[in-house]
């Protein structure tokens, strides 16, 4: 993909995305049309994914040609993949879709050398997407606005946290405390956590348990780090997408500007003492 490519592939992904967004917006928080199953993993499965799953990995191809890993695909099972290919999870925040909250999105990365070069994630109930280009930053586009470049911001006073779930575990607020001082608290579904982040609007989204997959972060991964930000895996480390035996991250931090290194050290450092203390992997659930 030449940089003269840049704009019409993210044209192309946006009516990609609309496309699939009325595909699987007659489904939204409609139980008896979504025909709900579980997955190996114990994570639900609707008819809704699998037509998003359908219409992505037909379309994707004909953006950029190359290979498809999907959250619904099989090929998803055996995790060493090519050097360049895209990499989506048709809707993130399946849970949310359910219930018929508009906290879920459509996430798409293109990940080359085992790093992601391209990051796209698409609000289906608002026609919103943010997009990053590796060395070319991160992006909101919105619906009749001017899209604008993503700085994400340096917090005057307390930081704010944003998790998934408003009720935060003990364990959670200690580490955060420890790490970064008082702070205040949001709640967001799915990767809308990475794009809050780059426009400004929080500060940092901690994880302490694997439950996400990559690609659940790849795309919020070059967009916090286009924006200004980053995502560190446990261990203070970057992740290299599709080199590992499973898809399933590690606890990871992802922050915008103005917090230390020493900071995230100190948060890894909590996490690795408690992994010792109770014997366990940090890809344990």
């Amino acid at each position: 993909m030449q940089s003269e490519g840049y704009d019409d592939c993210i044209r192309r992904l946006a009516a990609l995305c609309a496309q699939t967004s009325a595909a699987i917006l007659p489904y939204h928080g409609d139980r008896e049309r979504l025909r709900i199953r579980r997955k190996s993993n114990h994570t639900p499965l609707t008819e809704a994914d699998l037509a998003a799953h359908r219409l992505l990995i037909a379309g994707l191809p004909a953006i950029v040609s190359l290979p498809v890993i999907s959250e619904e695909s099989q090929a998803g099972t055996t995790y060493r993949h090519p050097s360049d290919y895209w990499l989506i999870d048709p809707i993130d925040g399946t849970r949310e879709f359910i219930a018929g909250s508009d906290e879920f999105c459509i996430v798409i990365a293109r990940i080359r050398h085992y790093r992601p070069v391209l990051g796209f994630i698409h609000c289906p109930t608002s026609g919103r997407y943010w997009y990053a280009i590796e060395n070319h930053g991160a992006y909101l586009a919105a619906p009749g606005k001017t899209v604008r470049r993503l700085r994400c911001r340096r917090p005057e006073a307390r930081p704010t946290i944003i998790t998934a779930q408003m009720k935060m575990s003990r364990r959670m607020r200690t580490y955060l405390t420890a790490a970064f001082g008082a702070f205040e608290h949001a709640t967001s579904g799915s990767a809308l956590k990475f794009c809050a982040i780059a426009e400004g609007k929080a500060d940092i989204y901690p994880k302490i348990s694997a439950t996400t997959s990559e690609w659940d972060t790849a795309a919020g991964d070059i967009l916090l780090h286009e924006a200004g930000g980053g995502l560190s895996y446990f261990g203070n480390t970057h992740r290299r997408y599709g080199l590992h035996e499973t898809p399933v991250n590690p606890p990871f931090i992802a922050y915008g500007v103005g917090h230390t290194p020493q900071a995230r050290q100190c948060w890894f450092d909590l996490m690795t003492a408690q992994f010792a203390a109770e014997n366990r992997a940090p890809f344990d659930p």
